[in-house]
């Protein structure tokens, strides 16, 4: 594997042997190793490449030579490798492409080969006879090997799309509305303003029975002025009874009053117009529907 490896650094070296007429002297190597540090650190694979093939010529110092070699190797492995696959717009291969990449040549012609490329965004820029020019941009990662991409050139071949058919869409069914509410808030306070003045009329007769009762009592006591105490306790009793009896009947009947009007004159959910209660001199009238 060395020996393979030196061959190929010292043919790369003899290649590059048409821009240095002569073998690189010490100051060459050591300038070239500086160099291709440089050339590393800015990605610039293929030019920091080129450097580490100048100082692993012969004639540099063993120790320089020895290290751009090992070098050599670690660039190559890290600069990626792209190849394009060029087609028109029936699918067929294209010959004769040129390929420029950031504004320079990168191939006079594509040949289905690799091309070493360093890494990062670079735009590129696909020219062949006959057809316009194309422009891609692509970012190409270090130490990526043999990416293919499938460019397209010429006018691109447009089926013709059927017909798009007409998008129908499914309504689903309305729900039913819902069924109206016989109990609305007014004829549940109409039924408990009746229970009221029910209970109410309630009281005022149970009042009004115990008040007729001691007053029987007291017009047997006392049927006339009393001078017993017993006889005016019964009067006075008699006449709270029949007081609590009048106002526990007016307020039952207004509260019977005020459940009538609301269960009359309520709305239920159904949209029915209100009843109405009209009045007269000695009338009372109804309008509406139940």
């Amino acid at each position: 594997m060395k020996t393979i490896l030196f061959t190929t650094v010292l043919a790369a070296t003899a290649a590059g042997g048409v821009a240095h007429a002569a073998d690189p002297t010490t100051a060459d190597c050591l300038s070239a190793t500086e160099s291709s540090l440089n050339l590393r650190n800015q990605h610039k694979l293929r030019d920091a490449r080129a450097q580490l093939l100048i100082c692993s010529a012969a004639t540099c110092p063993a120790d320089i030579r020895s290290e751009c070699v090992r070098r050599v190797a670690e660039v190559n492995a890290a600069i990626p490798t792209v190849v394009f696959e060029m087609k028109d717009s029936a699918g067929n291969d294209l010959t004769g492409v040129r390929v420029d990449m950031d504004g320079g040549v990168l191939a006079e012609h594509l040949e289905g080969t690799a091309l070493s490329i360093d890494p990062g965004e670079h735009t590129f820029s696909f020219m062949h006879a006959g057809d316009p020019p194309l422009q891609k941009v692509f970012v190409i990662r270090e130490g990526e090997k043999d990416r293919r991409e499938r460019v397209v050139m010429g006018p691109v071949a447009l089926a013709a799309a059927p017909a798009a058919a007409p998008v129908v869409v499914a309504q689903a069914p309305l729900a039913p509305a819902p069924a109206p509410s016989y109990w609305t808030g007014r004829r549940i306070g109409a039924v408990v303003l009746a229970a009221a003045g029910v209970a109410g009329i309630g009281v005022g007769a149970g009042f009004g029975l115990a008040a007729m009762s001691r007053h029987d009592d007291a017009q047997k006591v006392c049927p006339h002025a009393c001078a017993d105490q017993h006889g005016v306790d019964l009067w006075n009793s008699a006449h709270t009874a029949g007081t609590i009896s009048t106002v526990a009947f007016i307020a039952g009947g207004v509260a019977l009053a005020g459940g009538a009007v609301l269960w009359l004159t309520g709305r239920n959910e159904t949209g029915a117009p209100p009843t109405q209660v009209t009045l007269g001199p000695g009338t009372l009238g109804l309008r509406g529907s139940w």
